[in-house]
């Protein structure tokens, strides 16, 4: 089934509003103020039956100069432009401006609808028409189809309903892919339901039952009932004009502008890269650093227009720039924008969002924008993993952002992937890191160990974990840039410590010299070696060097640290543990007291070598005695 959604446009007064009644018998004029004044306010919503293959959804918008900002509302989501002209005026400012807004939403297919037919003869009918070809010169609409027509009469509305058939056949079916967006065009309360939002369905699908997030308010609901073209729907599609009964939310709580979409989709944000059309017709220029009221959907927000080159973004010109806005939108690669001036309200230009998840430029520059320029996909998607940093992106929020259908964004990532531009991080979240910032952490991680050996060369590794907190990123992607490191063989793994695999530790003649002195304090201490301190009044040595070297000797195996202060050659240590172990095996255990029959040590020593015993496993503590681990006082199993 093609889901269409037709948009009219138009002047004020120029029968826009009969037009869609005498071709629906809906009447979008719902406002006691739109019915007594005889103008239309708000949007008004119709649909028109054109077969079972066909889902025809019709916005009506505001011909008024002073409700184009609601017109630009209703015109986001349209298929196919109904351009409105009445015969006995013509052509009319608003005509133009809307005719504009229409072509810098991208929309390329429609037709003029000639209205008020019963009104005029054939010459003014004719030279009507000789105006309205010549406005729609050079745009979308230029040798489209012209239907003359009477709302009052009828006259002309089989021609038009036999045109929009024809229109329809050529007009591309939305695909049915990605991540539901529901821009909110319309709130309102029906008794006995509760909350009902409208829209046109922009992407993706929703279903009843379904968890739904409101953004940017970040408002959590479900999904009680679904209704398009007036019928209860199982689920929605792109390219309806839906309406959505919400759960558990008050009608305050939901405004025009918003997005209903699945919990963590999409995300808002406050800058955008795109590219830029000043309409010919402008009255100025925009200047860097312009305030402008930006048109997205249904959401409307003052933004800063920064320019990435010169001063000045002359009428008619096009160019890469970035958009600062003051509140949050929630855009998607490829939507379309309208920009119109803060005062007058006029329609200024607009164009196409190619990063929605930009940073902000630190520097006049067009550097931000180089993978865009040729706005391809793959550039598209890699700004877009970019923009997360070391954060990274989800794939999920790469299909929400970029647009894409599943299999299309898939075949980019991997394209990505094998060009070395996205690193994926891990495969069960389906994160990915941009190229250019795994390649700067992995040269930081470079430089953090070079500077450690400079600053440690006695250590044979730096800490992993010091190492982890003195870089960025989180624990998996550092994990990740571990393995990448280790696996090019410039890093080597010791499990708790990581080094240069070129680092290797080498003493100073005179480090040589003081090492060979704490080995002979050590050793000629035996049972009563020096600790620390006297160790540094022996060879003086001072402290941060002195627990270097201890560290290196421990290293190698040459001395054993038992306590903070206190360390033993690993002879003695070796010697006490043979001892230690046969009088166990003799006695069936040790208490402290006995363990001095041992050692001949005093108790400073001896408590410490216990513990050590104890800590490295040889043995265990049982009430007030020692045994060897695995083995009781009695002979019985400990394990």
């Amino acid at each position: 089934m093609k889901r269409i959604i037709l948009g009219t446009a138009g002047h004020i007064d120029h029968g826009k509003s009969a037009l869609v009644r005498a071709l629906t018998g809906t009447e979008t004029d719902r406002l006691k103020e739109e019915r007594l004044r005889g103008i239309s306010i708000e949007l008004g919503f119709a649909h028109l039956d054109l077969g079972d293959d066909v889902r025809m959804g019709i916005v009506d918008v505001p011909g008024h100069e002073r409700f184009v900002r609601h017109m630009v509302a209703g015109s986001g989501g349209i298929d196919l432009a109904a351009l409105v002209i009445a015969l006995d005026e013509g052509v009319m400012p608003q005509t133009v401006e809307h005719l504009d807004i229409l072509s810098l939403l991208g929309i390329r297919l429609g037709l003029v609808v000639l209205t008020k037919l019963d009104l005029v003869d054939e010459e003014l009918a004719e030279l009507a028409e000789e105006d309205a070809k010549e406005a729609v010169k050079g745009t979308f609409l230029e040798g489209a189809p012209m239907v003359r027509v009477s709302a009052k009469t009828g006259e002309g509305l089989d021609t038009l309903r036999t045109t929009l058939a024809q229109l329809i056949t050529r007009a591309e079916a939305r695909a049915v892919h990605g991540l539901p967006r529901l821009p909110v065009d319309r709130v309102f309360t029906m008794k006995g339901h509760g909350t009902v939002v409208t829209g046109t369905m922009i992407s993706g699908t929703l279903a009843t039952g379904d968890d739904i997030e409101i953004l940017p308010s970040e408002l959590r609901s479900s999904v009680r009932s679904l209704q398009s073209h007036n019928r209860q729907e199982e689920r929605v599609f792109p390219g309806e004009r839906v309406a959505v009964n919400l759960r558990g939310v008050e009608q305050t709580q939901v405004l025009r502008g918003e997005v209903i979409t699945h919990p963590g989709d999409f995300k808002p944000c406050y800058v955008v890269d795109v590219r830029l059309k000043v309409l010919d017709r402008a009255p100025f220029a925009l200047r860097n650093r312009h305030k402008i009221r930006l048109h997205h959907y249904t959401a409307e927000a003052e933004a800063t227009v920064v320019l990435t080159e010169g001063e000045a973004l002359e009428p008619g010109e096009e160019a890469l720039v970035q958009l600062r806005t003051a509140s949050p939108i929630v855009p998607s690669a490829g939507d379309r924008f309208v920009l119109r001036a803060l005062s007058p309200a006029v329609t200024m230009g607009g164009g196409v969002i190619l990063n929605p998840r930009g940073t902000k430029l630190r520097a006049r520059s067009v550097r931000t924008f180089l993978e865009l320029d040729s706005q391809d996909e793959a550039g598209i998607v890699a700004a877009l993993i970019r923009g997360g940093g070391l954060a990274g992106m989800k794939r999920n929020e790469l299909l929400g952002l970029s647009g894409m259908s599943g299999t299309r964004l898939d075949k980019t990532l991997d394209s990505l992937k094998n060009a070395r531009s996205a690193v994926q991080i891990d495969p069960s979240e389906n994160r990915l890191v941009h190229g250019d910032y795994y390649t700067m952490l992995l040269d930081r991680i470079h430089e953090r160990l070079a500077a450690f050996h400079s600053a440690q060369p006695l250590k044979e590794g730096m800490p992993k974990q010091e190492l982890r907190q003195s870089v960025p990123g989180g624990d998996k992607l550092f994990k990740k840039a571990m393995e990448t490191l280790v696996a090019k063989g410039s890093v080597v793994d010791q499990g708790d410590s990581v080094r240069l695999t070129t680092h290797q530790v080498r003493l100073r003649k005179d480090e040589e010299g003081l090492t060979r002195k704490i080995l002979e304090l050590i050793g000629q201490g035996r049972e009563a070696p020096p600790v620390v301190k006297e160790i540094m009044a022996g060879t003086g040595a001072d402290s941060k060097e002195l627990r270097s070297l201890l560290g290196l000797l421990e290293k190698e195996g040459k001395i054993v640290k038992i306590k903070e202060d206190i360390y033993f050659s690993a002879e003695f240590v070796a010697e006490v543990r043979q001892r230690l172990a046969e009088f166990i095996q003799r006695e069936g255990g040790i208490t402290p007291s006995q363990f001095s029959q041992v050692t001949g040590s005093s108790r400073k020593y001896n408590i410490p070598l216990l513990e050590y015993f104890d800590r490295s496993r040889f043995t265990i503590r049982i009430g007030d005695q020692r045994v060897l681990r695995g083995a009781s006082p009695n002979g019985g199993s400990l394990e």
